[in-house]
């Protein structure tokens, strides 16, 4: 996979930690904060690790993992938003 394509990733994977840290500092009154946030932020650290990994990363770059990444991504970062 060519390093721009790895680089979206990553970003894309910075953005779910991002995003479930703020989360979780926001909300941390809430009783399931942890729960939720942590449903943000584990899937970005795998996305971010799985570029680092030669066949996952291969798995990355076929048009499937396209497909799946960006889907439960969007999720995500709509669950996020609605928390």
């Amino acid at each position: 996979m060519n390093n721009m394509v790895r680089n979206n990733y990553r970003m894309g994977g910075y953005l779910l930690l991002a995003l479930g840290l703020i989360n979780w500092q926001y909300q941390n009154n809430d009783a399931d904060v942890v729960t939720r946030s942590l449903l943000i932020v584990i899937p970005g650290v795998v996305v971010i690790l799985m570029t680092f990994i030669k066949p996952l990363d291969s798995f990355l770059a076929s048009r499937v993992g396209m497909s799946v990444v960006t889907v439960i991504g969007a999720l995500l970062v709509g669950l996020s938003f609605l928390n």
